[in-house]
């Protein structure tokens, strides 16, 4: 097996490769669907916007149906998935909504319209 103890060299190729790259609307056309890949992130920090990305990419993305609790103001305000912190802790704190770290490349997106703007397509 290539994981045993002191193997660490590989002499064979990938013995499967992909042919095609996956498409995570290629049977799946419903609203939801559409939404998520129309969605952009913007107001996490360059490494969180990228985990959530590959999310969306690879149909790992979940939608929140109820607001979090937010572990700064400790309301319920959460309003978007995978995020900590509500846009106006995160926003006044400077920090990452999603891993709450730092970072001087945080986007200062607007948050709250995109919640709502699923929202609105739900509906109709």
């Amino acid at each position: 097996m290539s994981s045993e103890k002191g193997n660490i060299k590989r002499n064979r190729a990938q013995k499967h490769q992909n042919s095609r790259a996956f498409k995570n609307d290629l049977h799946d056309k419903t609203p939801k669907t559409k939404f998520l890949n129309s969605l952009e992130i913007s107001d996490v920090c360059l490494h969180c916007k990228g985990i959530l990305e590959w999310r969306i990419k690879f149909k790992k993305y979940k939608l929140l149906k109820n607001p979090k609790t937010c572990t700064k103001c400790n309301k319920k305000s959460v309003t978007l998935s995978y995020r900590v912190m509500c846009a106006n802790c995160a926003i006044s704190l400077k920090v990452c909504p999603k891993c709450g770290k730092n970072e001087a490349e945080v986007g200062q997106g607007n948050s709250e319209s995109i919640a709502s703007d699923y929202d609105s397509n739900e509906e109709a």
